[in-house]
């Protein structure tokens, strides 16, 4: 999924322009973009396509390395070790992600959430995503489960019909 892909850069200025909506990316749609035989791997080509073109316009884009570890978990078991690397070589080297980290504080209110939603089976990853987005005003979570949309989140493709 490097830029080299299609020529373009989704941080593009026409994709910057149009709209500031931030971004999170979930493990499942990178995943789904680098599984042929995911159900939802069109759909995930076709969402990174439209952020690439500027036809959808969210920015900046946000991950973190707790995504890319899972992911790189994923497409190892799932996919093989060639993919896995590829994923996290693209995703790397694109310059189009914000990768970040937790800090002990958050990491600790990621654990207390996991913790109050002992009725949910919402992984400690996709709470800490949830806490790092609400750190920084992210409404949108590009995704392909309701865990973001039980935590108060618009989930990309899903509830907005895009692309």
């Amino acid at each position: 999924m490097s830029s080299a892909d299609t020529g373009t850069d989704p941080t593009s200025a026409s994709a910057v322009d149009v709209r500031s909506d931030p971004l999170f990316i979930d493990t499942g749609a990178f995943f789904a973009y680098y599984n042929e035989r995911d159900e939802y791997h069109e759909t995930a080509r076709a969402v990174f396509q439209a952020i690439r073109t500027g036809d959808l316009a969210y920015s900046p884009l946000y991950t973190t390395r707790f995504v890319l570890a899972e992911l790189a978990t994923l497409l190892l078991y799932k996919v093989d070790h060639a993919t896995a690397t590829q994923a996290l070589g693209d995703i790397l080297a694109a310059g189009s992600f914000n990768v970040i980290q937790a800090d002990p504080a958050t990491f600790a209110a990621a654990r207390n959430e996991f913790a109050r939603y002992d009725d949910q089976e919402i992984t400690l990853v996709d709470q800490l995503t949830g806490v790092l987005a609400d750190d920084r005003g992210v409404e949108h979570i590009f995704a392909f489960d309701s865990d973001f949309r039980t935590l108060g989140f618009t989930v990309v493709p899903g509830d907005t019909g895009e692309p």
